[in-house]
């Protein structure tokens, strides 16, 4: 027996076309985000795993930026600090040269003089985002440079730093001479038994009031000359040894930003093995479902013609 008023046949298909289309629909979100996992409610633990690891990951971006400001500053001051070490060393070997019998000390006074300023220029202009880890107008201190973000198990964010004491790099200091390392005074005894305590640069701090600056004239005895040469010496024994801290500073910030992008691109790929859609069972499933709402349209079409046949048996 017909029936006009349910179309059990028509209300299949439609139910089937009904689920088709809906699959339809999901295969064409996946194929358009390339994710299998878009929202939680396609999967509670992989979509909250997901988003909480794309969280670290824009946090490793962020150590990821701030690391490269503190690799621009870190090697603008050992350029800055290379720079002053071969400028200390030419004074250290014009000292040298004064010591000759007959030479005019005037003359290289005038050289050294050159060199001290330039010297002065190169600590002034070793400034990176106005940073400056070779000169300080008061108290050089220690800065924290980030290293990296993690997730505590509470879920709050924990950040490492690398500490680096600007103490050890500041040339001039403009408060205290003895913070600078060509402000300081340097002092003891020559190979001749001669006390000696001088500083290479007057900033106009405060400093040893005993020390006196190093600068020659015709003058200048050999005693001095020697007390000169082993200040100088001094201060290229410190100059080095900062040298080597900014060096090995570099070289660990360096070595930290390449493991952050591995790390990165690590959990990128972790991110992707929970939520990114297998492209090509994808792309089948999606002309699969297409076919089907196709043929199950055409269905429904069909199961509709018998309530059509009814009709015609009252014309």
């Amino acid at each position: 027996m017909s029936s006009i008023s349910y179309n059990a046949s028509a209300a299949s298909a439609l139910l089937l076309l009904t689920g088709s289309a809906k699959a339809l629909e999901r295969n064409t979100v996946k194929v358009a985000t390339g994710r299998e996992v878009n929202t939680a409610s396609d999967n509670a633990a992989y979509w909250s795993i997901a988003t909480s690891m794309r969280s670290t990951g824009l946090s490793l971006s962020a150590v990821q930026d701030a690391s490269g400001l503190a690799a621009a500053t870190t090697d603008t001051a050992a350029l800055g600090m290379e720079a002053a070490t071969s400028l200390v060393s030419e004074i250290k070997s014009k000292l040298i040269l004064a010591r000759s019998p007959g030479i005019d000390r005037d003359a290289i006074n005038a050289e050294i003089t050159q060199l001290k300023e330039q010297l002065g220029t190169v600590s002034e202009s070793a400034s990176f985002n106005g940073e400056n880890w070779l000169s300080s107008a008061g108290t050089p201190g220690v800065k924290s440079l980030l290293a990296s973000a993690s997730t505590n198990p509470d879920g709050t964010t924990a950040l490492n730093t690398i500490d680096f004491d600007t103490a050890s790099t500041t040339l001039t200091s403009s408060g205290d001479a003895a913070n600078g390392l060509l402000t300081r005074a340097y002092s003891g005894t020559t190979g001749n038994g001669a006390a000696y305590e001088y500083y290479l640069l007057d900033t106009g701090s405060q400093s040893s009031a005993t020390a006196s600056e190093i600068k020659i004239s015709n003058s200048t005895t050999e005693d001095e000359l020697d007390g000169m040469i082993s200040a100088t010496e001094s201060m290229l024994s410190s100059l080095t040894s900062a040298g080597a801290k900014l060096g090995s500073t570099s070289s660990r910030i360096s070595a930290n930003t390449e493991f952050l992008s591995k790390l990165q691109d690590t959990i990128d790929r972790g991110v992707g093995r929970l939520v990114d859609a297998n492209m090509e069972e994808t792309a089948v499933k999606l002309a699969a479902t297409k076919v089907q709402q196709q043929l199950q349209t055409i269905g429904l079409s069909i199961v509709n013609e018998q309530s059509k046949r009814i009709l015609d048996l009252f014309r």
